[in-house]
């Protein structure tokens, strides 16, 4: 291989490496299942040792996110009551409940069964979830997991957190969530977040929100480029005329057109690729 062949071939591979971050931008398209009537009254810690705010007309729920990595639209819910939402793209670290069992936003989670019960909980509505009242209770129960366990398959509904001005509807759900949780007992529990249902998205900036959505790759696994990442490598593409680069190029994507080139089918079939992925997303999030 010639030595500008040798170059050109690194620089798409350096492309791709640069992209391959750790942190994966992730479009906040607004909430689903929510209660945003801002009745809530939401009383958090700001660290472990004691202390505690109060935040009046909380909204809580189900929130939803674009994923491009995967042409997805997910469902999560917030674990930093006390962190920022944004709509457009907020970068995130997706890690393991593990990882991220000492929280963030207030700052300390409850050492003693926190992430595992709010794993157990999402587990079993995080994708059943039905009503307003439901998504509301599960967010609220989600809290009360991370700062009011006692131990793996215990958690009280007040203390290091507690709410008021819920309606009738959101309060029996978020006991009845609860009280779920304290009669599976421990092992059961512990099983559920052996599994490793769930992942943690958690913020690059920190004064935004951890979420708890469905498993998805660990920050550093192998993930389908990003969508800006195929525009690049495609703007790259069409400043290049090397019928060697775009024969294989345009086999890939499809057979050569009777007339135009290698370089034509390819850039079609490029342009068709990356107006349907945006498109499908559009349509999701709609």
């Amino acid at each position: 291989m010639k030595p500008g062949k040798i170059f050109i071939v690194l620089g798409i591979v350096c492309l791709f490496a640069v992209r391959a971050r750790a942190s994966i931008d992730y479009g906040f398209l607004g909430y689903g299942l929510a209660d945003l009537s801002g009745q809530l009254c939401v009383t958090i810690p700001t660290d472990y040792a004691g202390g505690e705010h109060v935040i009046n007309g909380m909204w809580v729920g189900q929130v939803r996110l674009a994923d491009f990595t995967t042409n997805q639209v997910l469902t999560g819910f917030c674990l930093s009551p006390d962190g920022g939402l944004q709509y457009g793209l907020t970068a995130y670290d997706p890690i393991t409940p593990e990882a991220a069992k000492f929280g963030s936003d207030p700052s300390v989670w409850s050492t003693t069964g926190g992430i595992e019960n709010a794993v157990y909980i999402w587990s079993q509505h995080g994708s059943t979830i039905t009503s307003i009242n439901d998504g509301a209770a599960l967010g609220l129960a989600l809290w009360a997991a991370i700062y009011n366990s006692t131990a793996v398959g215990s958690v009280n509904a007040s203390g290091r957190f507690s709410v008021s001005g819920a309606n009738p509807g959101i309060a029996t759900a978020f006991a009845s969530d609860l009280a779920e949780l304290n009669a599976a007992g421990p092992d059961a529990v512990q099983a559920t977040y052996n599994q490793n249902p769930a992942s943690i998205l958690r913020p690059v900036d920190t004064s935004m929100q951890d979420l708890i959505v469905a498993a998805r790759p660990s920050s550093g696994s192998a993930l389908a480029p990003e969508p800006s990442s195929f525009f690049a490598l495609a703007a790259l593409l069409a400043t290049m005329g090397t019928k060697w680069l775009w024969q294989p190029v345009a086999r890939f994507f499809g057979q050569r057109k009777k007339s135009g080139g290698y370089r034509r089918t390819a850039e079609s079939k490029i342009a068709r690729a990356w107006s349907s992925a945006c498109s499908s997303v559009r349509r999701k999030a709609s």
